[in-house]
């Protein structure tokens, strides 16, 4: 720490000079330190912002493949997909509130949606009522998506999966009712 005084003043004059023409000059390490926090501070900053504006954007999610599986009426979508990586590491740091409204678009068509799980690599969403019940089978009448589906993977409960590639609707399809 170092103090510049005024000039040549007598000690009783430089006393009451002290707080009027004196200045503060930090050491070099007090700067230093000064300049790194100011540095990550900044750069926090930047970061942040880019996270910010970045999963807002329309191609940050790139599905690579879509699931249906049923439970009894419902149903129950998987998304898999690829996440840019400044959305990755949002996800990863923030959640994934930002992305929600990209998955939220691919089912805009269906009513009674509930994502249950989002992370950066999948999302887990339920659709309530998609299928009719009647003596003992359920039936699912196709469904629009609104958009085209690359990969389509249909698991009914009681027979083997079956891939869709470049669909826009769900297929029609019956199956047992296996929770009994």
């Amino acid at each position: 720490m170092l103090w510049v005084g005024c000039g040549d003043a007598s000690g009783t004059e430089r006393e009451t000079q002290k707080h009027s023409c004196e200045k503060y000059i930090p050491s070099e390490a007090q700067t230093n330190n000064q300049m790194r926090l100011l540095t990550i501070l900044l750069a926090l900053s930047m970061f942040s912002t880019l996270l910010a504006a970045s999963p807002a954007s329309a191609d940050c999610v790139h599905v690579t493949q879509t699931t249906m599986q049923f439970q009894g009426a419902d149903a129950v979508f998987t998304v898999d997909y690829d996440l840019e990586f400044l959305a990755k590491v949002y996800v990863l740091a923030f959640g994934g509130a930002k992305i929600v409204p990209e998955i939220e678009e691919r089912f805009r068509s269906f009513d009674n949606v509930t994502i249950g799980r989002l992370d950066y690599e999948q999302a887990s969403v339920t659709v309530k009522g998609v299928s009719h019940y009647d003596n003992g089978h359920y039936f699912h009448n196709s469904h629009d998506f609104g958009m085209t589906i690359e990969k389509l993977v249909v698991k009914p409960p009681d027979g083997p999966p079956r891939t869709y590639l470049r669909v826009n609707k769900t297929p029609n399809i019956f199956y047992e009712d296996v929770w009994d």
